[in-house]
């Protein structure tokens, strides 16, 4: 079941890996990561700036940058190899990743890349070298996973001789992780010396055939020859109530390390995702309490993964998320779009918009355990008495994506029915529900070259995603069709509440959990009609909008609004506003925003005090 687990949360994860050659504007951060990775480094050999450049116009070897992104951020560049084709093998001289995206599959796809370089190079070879340190066990605990056979020994150290052809489709399993995890972070025990290597291999066979034949059996083994190494004791902070005490211990343990104070931070203490699948399988069983696994991801210390535990068990339904809580200005609260969560594209947002900035996000409260609403008027007054426990008066700032953007302006028209005013709703590229802008005005004369102009910019929106993202496209389009197509033939009306999910959204990269919130969240929208509001409103849109719909500039908000629509556009598609570089753009555009009516509203210091 934890393979099950780790399987729909990496299928979920929309993971971008954009690995190119080294160029003039990546060169300190470059350097800065062969000065500071240490876990994840095969030889742990530091570049200057200089050197790098040096390396670059010799010619001889060749230097590639590796950056990432998933559905929870943009981590940027994290990784780097050097590499020099050799006369019968690709010379792997540096290989590293920062710790930050292991256990994704990163690795995996950075060695399947240079199978690929080599083979360009009419080389079957990769040489890839390994130097021990005390600090690079993950490194070789990966080498051991995929090319264990293939290791030799090499001037205190080794090199993994791969063929090539093998490492191109190399890819990672979930079902062939469980041992190697449990040994990734830090050096659990010491590399084995290379002129050990290989030695008294019958008896290691032997050993294997009666030790090995029972999973229980191995990790019992993996589990007695694991030694306990030690942290940096200076920042220690001792737990302080039993659910810390209890969390400290489960950590030592699959950490691997003698002490774990409610300070430290899961991922930089050597852990990842694959551990974390572990990790909470082991506190559900201690708790009775299963946490989402992206959990890890916002509260990475023992003190506030404890004060969310502890927030459970007392009932507590708080559907409000600290973003980004410092600063003293008023709070922007972002309400989440379709699926409850608030994570992955709200961090991003607020990461530019300044440290004076706070920003609350509001999660489904079925993330919490407790029933979803099934109306957006009862959803959107459940989350108004939230915004107002927090913030006791106006003016309030709201916000949301697509979905969320919905249940803002209705928040928004609630807050103003009681009298309260509200100074900003920021709709994020959402349209309003059963309005104008879901029919096509085909009629107006204006509406063919609209037509025209936005096919072109949906077209350049398709044409920058993945093959792979397009063709998955069309098939679950195709498939979608097909159903509303069979249901006319033989007068089955579709029931126009309940929205079929593969038109939306690629249904194979969410876990089933998220996917019955899609579901409910779509099926609401779809059951609701925006209503009016005397208000103003602010609409930050991208260039495209979806191919068949009015192609109203405003999307049909200034039918309902009295106050008028605020229309900044923004770059990127409906799918990569929060991603690099668009949400920097979009930053700037809602710090605008912010700017112009923030005077007239609470400060943060002012919420406290009240």
């Amino acid at each position: 079941s934890e393979s099950s687990s780790l399987g729909s949360f990496l299928a979920g994860l929309d993971l971008k890996v954009v690995i190119e050659a080294l160029s003039d504007s990546q060169l300190t951060r470059t350097s800065q990561l062969t000065q500071r990775t240490n876990q994840f480094n095969f030889t742990t050999r530091r570049r200057t700036e200089s050197e790098l450049q040096a390396i670059r116009q010799n010619g001889k070897q060749e230097v590639f940058t590796v950056s990432v992104s998933d559905r929870f951020g943009d981590y940027g560049l994290v990784g780097a190899m050097i590499l020099q084709p050799a006369a019968n093998a690709l010379v792997v001289d540096s290989f590293l990743l920062s710790c930050r995206v292991l256990g994704r599959g990163v690795e995996h796809q950075m060695l399947a890349r240079l199978g690929r370089i080599a083979l360009r190079h009419g080389l079957e070879v990769l040489d890839v070298h390994f130097l021990p340190t005390t600090k690079n066990r993950p490194a070789f605990n990966f080498l051991e996973s995929v090319a264990a056979q293939y290791r030799q020994s090499l001037s205190g150290g080794y090199v993994y001789r791969l063929p090539a052809e093998l490492v191109v489709g190399l890819k990672l399993d979930p079902n062939d992780v469980e041992a190697h995890q449990s040994e990734t972070p830090g050096p659990a025990r010491a590399i084995p010396k290379p002129e050990a290597v290989g030695t008294d291999w019958k008896n290691r066979c032997r050993r294997i055939a009666l030790e090995g034949s029972d999973a229980r059996m191995i990790l019992q083994k993996i589990e007695q020859r694991s030694q306990t190494r030690a942290e940096d004791q200076g920042t220690y902070v001792a737990p302080r109530t039993e659910m810390e005490e209890m969390l400290c211990k489960i950590w030592e343990e699959f950490l691997r390390v003698d002490r774990v104070g409610i300070k430290d931070n899961f991922f930089e203490s050597g852990g990842h995702s694959l551990l974390a699948v572990r990790l909470f399988a082991e506190i559900e069983k201690q708790t009775g309490r299963k946490l989402p696994l992206v959990t890890i991801f916002q509260h990475s210390t023992i003190e506030r993964l404890a004060a969310t535990l502890s927030e459970q068990s007392q009932g507590a339904r708080s559907s409000m998320v600290a973003i980004q809580p410092h600063g003293t200005k008023p709070p922007l609260f972002l309400i989440h779009g379709a699926g409850g969560d608030v994570l992955w594209g709200y961090a991003n947002l607020s990461a530019h918009l300044g440290t004076d900035q706070p920003v609350y996000g509001i999660k489904s409260r079925a993330l919490n355990g407790a029933e979803e609403f099934t109306s957006l008027e009862e959803m959107g007054a459940f989350y108004v008495r939230q915004v107002c426990r927090f913030q006791k008066r106006g003016p309030y700032q709201l916000g949301g994506y697509c979905f969320g953007g919905n249940v803002a302006y209705e928040m928004a028209r609630q807050l103003q029915a009681q009298g309260e005013e509200v100074a900003l709703v920021a709709l994020l590229d959402s349209a309003p529900a059963n309005g104008s802008y879901e029919k096509m005005k085909w009629w107006q004369p204006s509406f063919a070259l609209k037509f025209m102009i936005n096919s072109y910019f949906w077209l350049d929106d398709f044409l920058h995603t993945e093959a792979q993202e397009r063709r998955t496209f069309v098939l679950r389009k195709t498939r979608a069709w097909r159903r509303k197509l069979a249901g006319k033939i033989f007068n089955r009306a579709a029931d126009p509440t309940v929205v079929d999910l593969e038109e939306v959204i690629d249904v194979s990269k969410f876990p089933e959990h998220e996917l019955r919130l899609w579901q409910l969240h779509l099926n609401t929208l779809a059951a609701h009609v925006s209503r009016p509001y005397s208000g103003r409103v602010t609409l930050f849109r991208t260039r495209g909008q979806p191919l068949f719909c009015s192609l109203e500039d405003d999307f049909g908000w200034g039918k309902l609004v009295g106050n008028g629509v605020d229309i900044r556009l923004v770059p990127g598609s409906h799918e990569s506003i929060f991603l690099e570089p668009a949400v920097q753009s979009l930053a700037e555009q809602l710090n605008s925003c912010l700017a112009r009516v923030t005077t007239a509203g609470p400060t943060q210091e002012a919420m406290k005090s009240a």
